[in-house]
């Protein structure tokens, strides 16, 4: 049994999202982060609606997140020595092409919300009737421009070099994990080209049930099965690192991102949701061993497979492409301070633990929290729809473009961000309300209304506070540094067996903030059904047949909500008289008989 430190067996995790590089080290005694060192990467963006990124400096970002880690500890006199095992956790769904004799990228990499290909995507819906659902039963997703499909094929054409190297048999393909795991095993000397099956799922080529590259999916998009990664489960040794200050330790655990976050929150059992607010924002719930084919928008995704002989476990996901995109978009583009003035009354309230908190929500009436709490009562009544490039779940529209409504002379750039903060929300609920739908046979009763929140966002009260109040759930933000950094550490920790489940549940859950409702149901309801006028124009935005009639029609119900009840008068009184009548003509006829 090998001697460690007063911490314990400490695991590294390489953690590549759409901003940072990371490079944290992990007790797995106790899953604290005992040093990291994190980097930002550059985004390109060539045209409106590309998303870019160097691959080049994502590895060598990767090296100096690192080595820089690695001194910390010295400095922290913990012995580096005791790491035993890596972990890569990366975004899904970003591709990246490579030339396996030389080692260089033949592109930048795309990023996942990148839409260039859309104009693919058109041909391809309009090729089957544009049933967006068309390849779902094997892979689990709808027809989009997010998955990395549709980016292999825009690579394949539009690369000079890629045909070359496809005869030749010297491309390679993949996500960003695969693209850092061959780094790290040796490159074109001797690199491993292998991915997991929570990314291999996002390239939209994999088989939801087998697990494997489906060849039926990569004829379809025209793809060679050559240049694509072998798909291993999250925990397995997928190599060992060659050279640096890491040099043969065992990359033993690979996960995408939202996988990673509902295992870092140790949300394991069936019905636990969970939610990570980045630049963009996913919900996922834990569907056990039951695979759910989604009717209703969602993902029926992989959310993790903890060994290669182990069974996996199944998630349906809802994908938010503007969430915190849409807070720095207001920052950056439009000089808007996106952050809420709320009074200290209601900032200590919702900063409290749930029983505090539940005992002011419960304690309050909701006109006393719309006029003593502050949040609620500065409220405008616009509704902002941030569709910048489409909407994902559950609509999947590509040509769903942002609408702003509600505005007057009066709007403030804070009823803007309000307005902002709650479209992610609306989005949530959408989704949640999805989630329902699908799992149609579970007993949703005795399932908690909660959510667990993390990401960079979830750290924003009064984000979190908006969201809370639209969806009308309990929303709980564990004080975990990394939610998704976590769950790699699992993956890896169980490949070298110093990690199981149940001991995580046990020694690793944190304590929790809790944000609870402010709002009644039926000022719930009542943003609802605008959120719903604003969507159906964002889905319809350049259909101007009906506008001044929707518009003059939605103007008059918010003048007068009994409106649909008043119109329906007319129609009453006239079944209500009729029936009158003839009761008084079969009396009269049977009296005239009589």
């Amino acid at each position: 049994m090998p001697k460690y430190g007063s911490f314990g067996p400490l695991i590294g995790v390489i953690y590549v999202n759409n901003t940072h590089c990371r490079f944290l080290v992990y007790s797995a005694k106790n899953a604290e982060v005992l040093t990291f060192h994190e980097l930002k990467l550059k985004q390109i963006v060539h045209n409106a609606g590309w998303m870019e990124y160097d691959p080049t400096e994502i590895w060598k970002h990767t090296l100096e997140c690192i080595e820089v880690a690695y001194k910390n500890l010295v400095i922290l006199e913990i012995s580096p020595y005791d790491i035993i095992a890596v972990g890569i956790c990366s975004v899904r769904g970003t591709t990246v092409i490579w030339d396996s004799t030389t080692g260089a990228s033949l592109y930048n990499a795309i990023g996942w919300t990148d839409c260039r290909c859309t104009s693919q995507l058109k041909t391809i819906l309009n090729n089957v009737k544009y049933n967006v659902n068309y390849l779902r039963p094997r892979s689990g997703l709808p027809l989009s421009t997010c998955f990395s499909a549709l980016k292999i094929k825009w690579l394949m054409d539009n690369v000079t070099s890629v045909p070359d190297h496809i005869t030749k048999r010297t491309l390679c393909c993949g996500t960003l994990d695969s693209w850092l795991l061959w780094n790290l095993t040796g490159a074109e000397s001797c690199g491993v080209h292998a991915t997991d099956v929570t990314n291999a799922q996002y390239t939209g080529l994999m088989n939801i049930r087998t697990l494997q590259w489906d060849k039926r999916l990569c004829e379809f998009y025209r793809i060679p099965l050559s240049i694509l990664p072998r798909i291993h489960s999250n925990s397995e040794v997928f190599g060992y690192v060659i050279g640096g200050p890491l040099d043969g330790i065992p990359i033993a655990g690979s996960i995408g991102d939202q996988p990673a976050s509902l295992l870092g929150q140790l949300s394991l059992k069936v019905g636990q949701n969970v939610c990570s607010i980045d630049d963009s924002c996913f919900v996922l719930l834990n569907t056990g061993e039951e695979l759910i084919e989604s009717q209703n928008g969602l993902i029926s995704a992989i959310a993790y497979k903890l060994g290669a002989q182990a069974k996996p476990c199944y998630a349906l996901e809802g994908a938010i492409s503007n969430a915190g995109a849409t807070v720095k978009w207001l920052k950056e583009e439009l000089r808007i301070n996106p952050e809420i003035n709320s009074n200290d009354n209601v900032v200590e309230v919702l900063n409290t633990f749930l029983g505090e908190s539940s005992m002011i929500s419960s304690s309050c009436s909701s006109s006393m929290l719309n006029a003593e709490c502050g949040l609620a009562a500065k409220r405008s009544e616009i509704t902002f729809v941030p569709a910048f490039h489409g909407l994902y779940s559950p609509y999947w529209r590509y040509d769903a473009r942002g609408t702003l409504l509600g505005l007057t002379s009066q709007t403030t750039a804070e009823n803007v961000t309000q307005a902002a903060f709650e479209a992610t929300g609306f989005q949530i609920h959408e989704i949640l309300q999805a989630f329902k739908r699908d799992a149609v046979t579970w007993d949703w009763k005795n399932i908690k209304e909660r959510l667990l929140f993390g990401g960079e966002y979830a750290e924003n009260n009064s984000f979190i506070q908006f969201i809370a109040d639209i969806v009308g759930f309990i929303l709980e933000r564990p004080q975990t540094t990394s939610p998704a950094g976590l769950g790699t550490m699992i993956a890896a920790g169980i490949t070298m067996k110093v990690v199981d489940l149940k001991y995580a549940e046990l020694a690793y859950m944190p304590p929790s903030d809790a944000f609870s409702p402010t709002t009644t149901q039926n000022r719930r309801n009542l943003l609802y059904k605008r959120w719903e006028y604003a969507v159906r124009k964002c889905l319809n935005w350049n259909n101007y047949e009906t506008y001044e009639t929707d518009l003059a029609l939605f103007a008059q119900r918010e003048r007068d909500p009994n409106l649909s009840i008043r119109r329906s008068l007319p129609g009453s009184i006239f079944l209500t008289t009729t029936f009158v009548f003839l009761i008084v003509a079969k009396f009269l006829k049977n009296k005239y008989i009589t």
